[in-house]
């Protein structure tokens, strides 16, 4: 199918008319219009589509907008969660408190109808970049990673909206529909993995999904609950090329209510081996709690943090469970497998079941 059957048929704006009509729509463009559109380049990643395109102003539009945009729309038929719905409530309802960086630019988002829920976004890529999977960013970038995401999580620290018009608080009923849902695929797993799944970890395992459940009813309590990225591995930030400034945090198709050691745990115990982890880990903590305290919150310990990470480390043995019973490739769990499983020992998990 050609791009231009594509457009009509999916309805997305590309035409300068279009553009100028969602700009004034989202309130982005208030005087003059679009009077060209390009697109540039075209990706297809496993969950969304990314057209890149350079458009042009009337003389005297208002006020001054970016030149380069990106288009996002989801993969038909793929694990975007809501065929991409989340993703556009965070950008039309919690994006607009937020700076601009670390949240990257929104100029339009379809109209809440809409069959395909496109937006679209700042082209950052001149001026921000990050490394190909599985390539790990400098300790330099990750620090400062670490830094925005406690600084976004500060913003909707114990909120009031949290729960109201902000996301969904959780509670022990759906905490474990969740998790024995989970559980149910992991037999599944030990079969496939057969051999090469050693008895030890099996055991582990067995004995984390058949326990009470106490790292996941944390979240039933309400202290330190926040607004969390649930996708936060270094792939998505965009660092600066220059090496000086902010990184932004992209793709938020995930977002939701927890606790900030989440995305933490989620991007260092998940991901990286032993020997990266715990070259890290301590002072990447530090620097979170010490950005939290920065942007005013008090009622947070350093123990409290470390104690949240440990019970997150736990959960963390959920995703290679969900990765495998969604059917990705095995490049994409089988690692994150033993590295979870080596922070769970390393961090004592089995004495907060």
């Amino acid at each position: 199918m050609h791009a231009t059957e594509d457009c009509s048929r999916l309805h997305l704006p590309t035409t300068p008319v279009e553009l100028t009509s969602a700009f004034y729509a989202s309130g982005t463009l208030l005087e003059g219009a679009i009077v060209k559109a390009t697109i540039t380049k075209r990706v297809e990643l496993p969950i969304s589509h990314l057209w890149f395109l350079e458009v042009e102003y009337a003389a005297g539009s208002s006020p001054e907008l970016p030149r380069h945009v990106l288009l996002k729309w989801p993969v038909e038929g793929s694990a975007a969660p809501e065929r991409g719905g989340p993703e556009l409530v965070f950008y039309r309802e919690l994006a607009p408190a937020l700076p601009s960086p670390p949240i990257v630019r929104c100029l339009a988002t379809a109209p809440p109808a809409n069959e395909v829920q496109w937006l679209i976004l700042e082209d950052l890529r001149s001026s921000h970049t990050n490394p190909a999977w599985p390539d790990r960013p400098g300790d330099k970038e990750v620090h400062e990673a670490v830094a925005v995401l406690a600084r976004f999580h500060a913003h909707w620290w114990e909120a009031p909206t949290l729960g109201s018009t902000v996301g969904t608080l959780h509670t022990e009923a759906s905490l474990r529909t969740m998790v024995y849902d989970i559980r149910a695929n992991l037999p599944g797993l030990v079969d496939h993995l057969g051999a090469d799944l050693p008895v030890a970890d099996r055991l582990e395992l067995e004995k984390v999904f058949n326990s009470s459940l106490r790292p996941w009813l944390r979240l039933v309590d309400p202290r330190a609950l926040t607004v969390t990225h649930g996708d936060a591995h270094t792939w998505n930030f965009i660092y600066p090329r220059s090496g000086e400034g902010m990184p932004y945090i992209i793709d938020w198709q995930l977002w939701h209510l927890d606790v900030g050691a989440r995305d933490l745990a989620f991007m260092i115990a998940l991901h990286w081996d032993r020997s990266v982890r715990q070259k890290l880990e301590l002072s990447l903590l530090h620097r979170y709690h010490e950005e939290l305290l920065g942007a005013g919150v008090s009622n947070y310990s350093f123990d409290d943090l470390l104690l949240d990470y440990r019970r997150c480390v736990v959960r963390n043995l959920t995703f290679p469970i969900i990765f495998w019973s969604r059917g990705f490739g095995r490049e994409s769990w089988r690692y994150r497998l033993d590295c979870a499983l080596a922070a769970y020992r390393d961090f004592d998990g089995a004495e907060l079941l």
